[in-house]
């Protein structure tokens, strides 16, 4: 009687696939579906969008989706021609290089997943490559004008001249070019140029006030980064 009991014990465990240790049939079998992948979208940009150079833009990957029934974007992966550059879900760009930029957005789910597509735009950031540019703006300073009295030195300056490419690559005067003349009135009370004196007193942008010189006329050029050039002219008058 004991043998039969015995050999109904072990069958009944082969049977239940357990082994000898029916304590592993306590728990269910779980089989874990693989998930869905999730969607990546990207708002609050454009595609195409077409900005500024220096200028920044805010992209969101809020309204990226996790297909599966109460599941989760986990992660955001932000990637700028390629290269991966943020992993917020609403990161802040700043383009300084003009041309075409892609951004593209990757996203990882709870359960692991990526995206199958990368949703992407393209940015267009204009650049003195890609607009005409602005002309600058010569301006002429002169020092201390309350005193223009004979042998009085002044100096003239152009560093109030300004580049007025707003998208350019740095607002630049390059290069300031100076046409300075004294005049006087001759013996037949005409205007004349006064050359000698004119010739002696300059030094680079230094001007010492002539006797008998009537006025001083400056002329000033001034060439940009983006090689464009403006001039002006201002006159000074003596007695």
């Amino acid at each position: 009687m004991k043998k039969v009991l015995l050999s109904s014990m072990v069958l009944a465990a082969v049977l239940s696939g357990c082994g000898g240790d029916s304590s592993c049939c306590d728990e269910p079998l779980v089989v874990k579906a693989i998930g869905t992948p999730p969607v990546a979208t990207i708002t609050g940009v454009a595609n195409p969008t077409t900005i500024s150079l220096g200028q920044s833009i805010t992209a969101e990957g809020i309204a990226s989706s996790d297909r599966d029934p109460g599941g989760s974007i986990a992660s955001y992966q932000w990637s700028l021609d390629g290269s991966n550059v943020a992993t917020e879900q609403s990161p802040t760009f700043t383009f300084n290089t003009p041309g075409d930029h892609e951004l593209c957005l990757t996203v990882t789910d709870n359960d692991n997943q990526k995206s199958v597509n990368m949703e992407c735009r393209t940015i267009t950031v204009l650049g003195k490559n890609s607009v005409t540019p602005v002309n600058p703006t010569a301006v002429i300073d002169l020092s201390n004008t309350d005193d223009m009295s004979d042998g009085s030195l002044h100096t003239f300056s152009c560093l109030n001249s300004h580049d007025n490419d707003t998208l350019g690559t740095g607002e630049e005067i390059r290069s300031c070019e100076w046409n300075i003349q004294s005049y006087a009135i001759d013996e037949n009370g005409n205007t004349v140029p006064y050359r000698n004196c004119t010739a002696d007193a300059m030094d680079g942008n230094q001007i010492h006030i002539c006797p008998k010189a009537t006025k001083i006329i400056a002329k000033l050029k001034v060439t940009d980064n983006d090689g464009q050039v403006h001039s002006t002219t201002k006159e000074y008058k003596l007695k």
